[in-house]
This record gives C-alpha cells, structure tokens and sequence, in this order.
C-alpha cells in the first residue's frame, strides 16, 4: 500500500510527489500537483470556447424593440486531468532505476511487516520500477472564473465537475457563459491571459507508519475544562438559541483543556509538509476525541441519579409547563455538578491507514498555449437556421361585403428537390377566405442547393365564388417567393376601380364623365360610366374579367366646364386599382389689368378677355367693368398646354358726357396689361429757387399747368416756398400721351418782406428745370 512517509521528487520534473509501497520495493505511487488538459484523437488539447449571438427572433417580435439584457453568451467545453506526462514518466523511471532501484541514493523504505511498518535502507533491488497512481476515493473538480461578478459571467453551477476516480481522473466541464464572461474568454485568447484556473480536491488511501499516541490527564480537571468548551447548539423550532465553541483542531484542544496530555510519535517530514504533518495531528485529533467522548460524553442514565441535581434542561422554557424534565449528557447540562477525583490515561499503537487530501490545480493559461486558445474559440451566429422553414401569411384584400364575391380559395403547393440528399420537400395546404379578414399562415421546411441555400419557391393558385354566378372561376396556378401573400383583385380573375378626383378646379369645372370599360370582354358589368362633381369626388366599378389574365382596362374623360364648354381627353389604358382623375390642365396663367385715365371724365371701361385651345378644344372668356382708376382685376385661366399662354383683350370706354371710344381685340402677355386712357410717356419738371433771395420774400407761390393737345385733359400742381423749404428742390410729374407735347405754363406770385408783391404771369416752357425769378 501507498505509504505517506518517505516521499520524495525527482530532479527535471516539476509538480510530481513519489510516494513509495511498504509492500512492493518496484512499486512508486505519482500523486501530480499541476492539472493538465486531456488531448483529443488528434493530439489537440480538449478544449472549445463557443461565443454565439442569441436568436433575436425569440426575443422580441418584429413590432418590438429587443429587451434590455444579454444578447450575447459563451460555451465553454473542457476536459482536464490529473496526470504526468510520458517524457515526465520517463525521467522519473530513469531516475528510479538509476538512483533508487541501484541503491546509489542510499534512501529509506518504509517496509509492513504484518502488524506495523518499519523503515528499512534501502539497497539494489532487481527488477523494473512501476509507476502507478494512488487509489483515489473521493474527489471533486472546479473550474474557477470570478463567480462574484455575477451571472453575466458565469451561469449557474456548472462550474462543478466530479473526476472519473481511475486512470488519468478526467474530469469534464461544459460552463454556460456570460455576455461579460465570453468577451472576457475573447480579450484572454487574444493577449493569452486569463484569469481562470481548475482546481482538484482528492482523497487517496494511505498507510502511516507505526504511531503511539498516549492520552493522560486528571479527571476531574479535563472534565470542568470540556464542560466549558463542549459545543452545544440548542434550536427551538429550527432556530438555535445557544451555541458553543467547536474544537477543530489538536492544537486547539490542548489550548482548552491545559490538564490533558496527548503525545504522538514525530515525524521527520520534508520541508514544506505542512499539509501532511495536519493531516497526522487530525488523525491523532480523532484518536483523542473518541477516547474522551468514552469518558466525559456518555448519556446519564436515569434513575442514577436525582434529576433535580441535574438542573433546567435547556429545553424546558419550549415545552409544556407539565412537560417532565428530560435528562441528558451531563456535560451540556451546565447547572449540573460532579467530580471525580483520579487520574486516567490511555496509549494507542499501530500503523493505521486512512484516507489523506491532494489538491491538483492550474491555471488555463499554464494548460494550454495562446495559438491554441485562440484556435478553440469559435463564433456562432444562432440567427442563422439549421432547418430553414418557408412561413407564409397569406390574406385576401376582396371586399365580400360590398363586392359580388361569396368566397374565395387559395392554395399553397411546396415541392423541391434538396440537391445534396436527394429528398424531396413538399407541402400542400387550402384556405378558404369567406369575410375578408382572415390570416393563415404556410408552413414548411425548405430543401436546399448544392451550396446550401435555402429553395423558397412556391406556387399558389385560387378559386373564386361569385354570388350572382353559378359557376366558379379558376385562377392558375402562378409560382413566386414572397414572404407574405396578399391575393389582391389583381389575382383573382377581376377588377375593382376606385375613382377619385384629383387636382381639379371645381371653380371651373362643373363636373366629369369618366367611361371605363374591359376591352374584350362581353359581359354587362364589363363598362361603366361615373359622373364626380365637387360633391361627390368618389365611385368604384366591379367586373369580372372573363377569364383573362389582364388587369389592363381603357378610360376616358369628359369635363363639363362652368362656362358650357367641354374637355375631352383619352383615352387611355391603366391597369391601377385606384384611378386618379386630375383635369387636363398643365399649368395656370394669371393676368392683371390696371384701368388707367381719370374718373371723370371717363365714366367706365369694359373690359373684354378670351383664350383658345384649338387642339384641346377648350376656350374660355372673361368680362370685367371698371368704375375707377383704383381697383386692379386678376383673371386667372387653367391651360392645358402649358407653352400656349397667348389671350385677347380688349378695352371699350365709355365717358361722363355720354361719348363712348370702343376698343380693338389684341394680343397680350401675361403679367400686368394697363387699359384704359394709358399715357405713353412722363414728364418731370424741377422747381427750384435757388436764384430768389429768400430773406428778401416772405412768400413765393409757383402755379404749374399741362393740357393735353389733343384730349384737353388738364394736370396742375402749386408749391409754395418759404425762407424755411427754400432749400428743397420739388419736382412735378406730368404723364405724356405724345412723347413731343411737352410744353406747359407756370405763373409766379412773390411776397415781400417789405410788404412788395411782385408777379410773374403765365409763361410758356418745356424746361424740365424751372429757375424762379422775380
């Protein structure tokens, strides 16, 4: 058997304790410190990190924001062992045969000789070493990453792992990581640190050598001093009430109780044996503790002794106040007194084997190299299907409430070949649509290509019930990849029109006429016509298509204008379910005539506009009156081709003493046309006074006049200057019908400081700069 004592290493192998067998001198026993990671088939280390990115999908739907939480987690999945390698196991064989075997070293061998072990010298021994590992009883394995830090980093408790106990004593880990966790296993394969590391906890059986433990003292003075120091936990409904102090190791007890003596044989053990030389006082501990626990801890038995002397049983203050006291050991009863007054003593001598601990560990660094970290990490993208599947929402958009449509039939057929196995894929499913609102939903797992692509193409056909026809109307069968499939009227064998007016000027359109009609189809319901006025903007037209795939049908317009005239367009061919019927006008030219002439002697002026469209055989006039020279009037035509912007007008005025000038038709442009008595050009004359000595003249009034050689329409204005406005310079606008008749008159009247008064009578000029002098 594995013997705890003489244990030694072995130069150039690091981590490895021999033990050797007090049975066999060939048998050596490797108890390994470092934890090594198991090899694979291939001589990879065992080790898989995998960083996958969760199923969004199952998250959150398609309306919906993704929750706050971890989209991102790890695998990790590694086996370990607690072995020595074959070069390590060479060297150590080498070594045993070379150093041990040969009696070159001179050691020592522990030897059982039936009752007890003995240590003997050791001298050449024939034969090849065998190195085998101890016989492990129970053990446990730790994968250690900071847990502290929370779920984020290591999930649950699958850090956790018992070895297999024989041979390498694998122990296998698959640990669910963390968003933090696996990007934390991502920086580490990258700079090749991290800081995880496995740690083993083993019991293997080992035989000690020949041991004496004596264990003497006084009664009564051990027993005062246990009494003291007996743990003791009293519970009352589960909770406890009272406890006392736990003895846990040798040295502890001897501490507690100075009267007791216990010696054990010493061993000389190697430096830095610390473990072992504890393990050896807790054997001698329970050696101890069961020889006291035969003296000091046997229960009292009844009728020995009065119980009242055995005071208040702790528990008595819980139970009926009736309940009779129970008696107990007499060392937790604390108010109970005894004494004995003698000395007891006890040796115990023997090889004894029992179970000792070794705890193999490594950090996951010191296991395996940065290329082989950074060669075990793997990403996944779990959005991405193994089984990719077709689901389809298929609706129907027929309205069975207001249209002649009783239901209809949809038929979903699924078949392709997977081009890599072989099999064939197929689904097949009917839905019946009977108000309009229904969903169903196709569903199917798709083949796939040669390079793995899904086949997501599908057929569909459908069947329609009509309410006034006795017979159903086929739709074939027509092949697509939609993801969802919404049968509109464009699928199903008929139209279904909404006519709605556009841009229209109803200010200039009294109503429109739109004729539709299915060009081929002999059917009654196959032409319509619809009247939109300004109140009622809408219509719709229902047919049945007599089994013709076109949706296309023919349309043409009528509008009926304000003014009595008609516009006529199409027509023209569409194939949209919902017609918008804009007038035919490209754009709009807006006139703005300004009378011109004074208001008397003109009485009015009527005003006369038309403009034509001889290829859209469209024409509209306009009429205004003019009672004043103040008020403008804007005439606005809708055009429908926008290049032709030519109008007529004309202009017939009528005078207060009962003349009348009638007006020619002529040609204008569009912007601002002035009509009326409109003057040709304008005059303006200067006044100045800068000749006159003004501290002279209190007043000087200047008189001007213009009369028109040929209508005799007169324009006057009077200024009046002073030594105060002498300074400024008025000017006097006159508007000229002929350009050359410029000449007009001026009159002077001066008003002296000194009560003088001198003038000027009318004059005759045509200077635009008038220079008075008196």
């Amino acid at each position: 058997m594995l013997n705890l004592l003489n244990k030694f290493v072995v130069p150039d192998v690091k981590g490895v304790d021999i033990y050797q067998d007090d049975d066999d001198p060939l048998q050596f026993w490797m108890v390994p410190q470092p934890v090594r990671l198991s090899t694979g088939p291939d001589g990879q280390p065992a080790l898989s990190i995998y960083a996958f990115a969760r199923d969004m999908s199952l998250l959150a739907g398609i309306d919906k924001p993704l929750p706050a939480g971890e989209t991102e987690g790890g695998i990790l999945s590694m086996s370990v062992e607690s072995t020595v390698g074959d070069e390590d196991q060479r060297k150590i064989v080498e070594y045993l045969r070379s150093q041990v075997l040969s009696g070159a070293l001179g050691s020592l061998r522990p030897v059982w000789d039936g009752s007890k072990v003995v240590t003997e010298p050791r001298g050449a021994t024939q034969g090849d070493p065998k190195l085998g590992y101890p016989t492990w009883l129970e053990g446990d394995a730790q994968f250690c990453l900071p847990s502290a830090l929370g779920p984020t980093f290591v999930k649950g408790d699958d850090s956790k792992a018992k070895p297999s106990l024989a041979g390498s004593n694998v122990a296998s880990f698959t640990i669910a990581l963390g968003q933090e966790g696996i990007r934390l296993f991502r920086e580490g394969a990258k700079s090749g640190k991290l800081t995880a590391h496995v740690a083993y906890t083993l019991q293997f059986m080992a035989r000690v050598p020949a041991i004496t433990v004596t264990v003497s003292g006084n009664a009564n003075n051990v027993y005062q001093e246990l009494k003291d120091h007996t743990t003791v936990v009293e519970t009352s409904d589960g909770v406890a009430v009272r406890t006392y102090p736990q003895v846990s190791s040798l040295k502890e007890l001897k501490n507690i109780s100075g009267s007791l003596q216990v010696d054990y044989t010493r061993f000389d053990f190697a430096t830095g044996e610390d473990k072992l030389r504890e393990q050896l006082e807790a054997f001698v501990l329970d050696i101890t503790q069961a020889y006291l626990k035969n003296i000091f801890a046997q229960p009292v038995i009844n009728g020995q002794l009065n119980k009242e002397k055995l005071g208040t049983d702790p528990m008595q203050n819980f139970k009926k106040p009736d309940a009779p006291p129970v008696g107990g050991n007499q060392l937790w009863l604390k108010e109970f007194e005894q004494s004995d007054i003698r000395d007891f003593g006890m040796t115990f001598h023997g090889s004894i084997a029992r179970p000792f601990s070794a705890h193999p560990n490594a950090a996951l660094v010191a296991m395996v190299t940065k290329p082989q970290l950074e060669k075990a990490f793997t990403e996944a993208d779990l959005n991405t299907p193994i089984f990719h599947t077709l689901q389809v929402p298929v609706r129907v958009t027929a309205d069975f409430a207001n249209d002649p449509i009783a239901g209809i039939q949809v038929t979903l057929d699924y078949r392709q070949t997977d081009d890599r196995t072989g099999e064939v894929k197929a689904a097949s499913q009917t839905y019946d649509f009977v108000k309009g609102d229904e969903t169903y939903y196709f569903r199917t797992t798709l083949a796939k290509d040669a390079q793995g692509a899904p086949k997501d193409t599908y057929s569909y056909s459908s069947r329609l019930h009509y309410k006034a026809a006795q017979q159903s109307t086929d739709i074939a069968a027509q092949t697509t990849r939609e993801k969802s499939l919404i049968i509109g009227y464009d699928r199903l064998g008929c139209v279904d029109v909404k006519v709605v007016a556009g841009t229209v000027p109803w200010a200039a359109v009294q109503s429109i006429q739109v004729d539709l009609k299915l060009p081929g189809v002999n059917l009654p319901s196959a032409a319509q016509t619809l009247v939109l006025t300004e109140a009622a903007q809408e219509g719709g037209w229902f047919s049945y298509t007599g089994g013709q795939t076109s949706q296309e049908y023919e349309y043409s317009c009528e509008f009926l204008l304000k003014n009595g005239s008609r516009l006529v367009t199409g027509p023209d061919r569409t194939s949209t379910a919902r017609l918008l019927i804009d007038a035919p006008f490209e754009d709009r030219m807006a006139v703005t005539f300004v009378p011109q002439g004074l208001f008397p002697p003109l009485q009015s002026i009527v005003l006369s506009t038309k403009y034509s469209d001889e290829a859209a055989k469209y024409h509209t006039e306009g009429t205004h009156v003019f009672a004043n020279n103040i008020e403008s009037w804007r005439w606005e035509v809708d055009l429908p081709d926008t290049k032709n912007r030519e109008f007529q007008y004309k202009a017939d005025i009528t005078y207060a003493d009962g003349t009348t000038a009638p007006g020619q038709w002529q040609v204008g442009q569009e912007g601002t046309v002035l009509i009326g008595e409109v003057k040709s050009s304008l005059m303006e004359v200067a006044v100045t006074a800068a000749a006159l000595d003004m501290t002279k003249w209190k007043l000087v009034v200047v008189k001007l006049r213009y009369e028109d050689p040929v209508t005799h329409e007169v324009q006057d204005e009077t200024f009046q200057l002073t030594s105060a406005n002498a300074g400024q310079i008025p000017s006097w606008k006159v508007t000229l019908k002929d350009p050359a008749a410029q000449s007009y008159t001026y009159e002077v009247e001066g008003y002296g400081t000194d009560g003088t008064r001198k003038s000027v009578p009318a004059t005759s000029t045509s200077d635009e700069l008038l220079v008075l002098e008196l």
